[in-house]
């Protein structure tokens, strides 16, 4: 028994950060799991762009050290799930966040072209060597054994196809890394 009140404070916290893990594991494998009954989508118009710049916000509160550039002028609407294009965002920045260092420069960009929306998130990062990048959408797949759960790029991938899009994603070591959603016209 832990009678020391800084290692019980200590053990309170490790378990706490556990149960949050846990917790979050879960969610991603519920997530995975919905795209994989292909749910009927709660489509509505949304302000991709908007989404955007909420993304970047986020992102420069969280780590003000970084230099983060928007390309996401105006209102971009799509018709699509909020949650998911929220989740997409979410899980992307969340990846530059975990496997860059914090002075590492992230753009973060919504066009539409012939009809068509492109979403990209591109840092100038480590990059990926081409095995690991073959596998980026591989569920449980970490890059290099790298942290987090391995789910959050099935997720994108997922997500976007559930709106008949898809993911791609351009790297190399040393060269940074960039993800693209596509998102058909609607």
């Amino acid at each position: 028994m832990l009678t020391d009140p800084a290692e019980r404070r200590r053990a309170w916290d490790r378990m706490n950060g556990e149960v949050d893990r846990m917790g979050h594991l879960v969610d991603e494998l519920l997530t995975l799991a919905r795209l994989d009954q292909h749910p009927e989508l709660r489509l509505r118009n949304v302000d991709l762009a908007c989404l955007v710049r909420d993304a970047a916000a986020d992102l420069r509160a969280q780590q003000p050290e970084r230099p983060v550039t928007v390309a996401a002028e105006g209102a971009l609407l799509v018709h699509a799930d909020e949650s998911g294009l929220r989740q997409i965002l979410g899980n992307l920045v969340s990846n530059v966040r975990t496997h860059t260092p914090a002075d590492v420069p992230v753009r973060l960009c919504v066009a539409r072209e012939d009809g068509t929306v492109r979403l990209s998130v591109a840092d100038e990062g480590p990059g990926l060597p081409e095995e690991d990048a073959a596998r980026i959408f591989d569920r449980f797949f970490r890059a290099g054994g790298g942290a987090g759960s391995g789910l959050g790029m099935a997720i994108v991938q997922g997500v976007a196809e559930a709106h008949g899009g898809e993911v791609t994603v351009t790297t190399s070591p040393g060269d940074g890394l960039e993800v693209t959603v596509t998102l058909p016209p609607r």
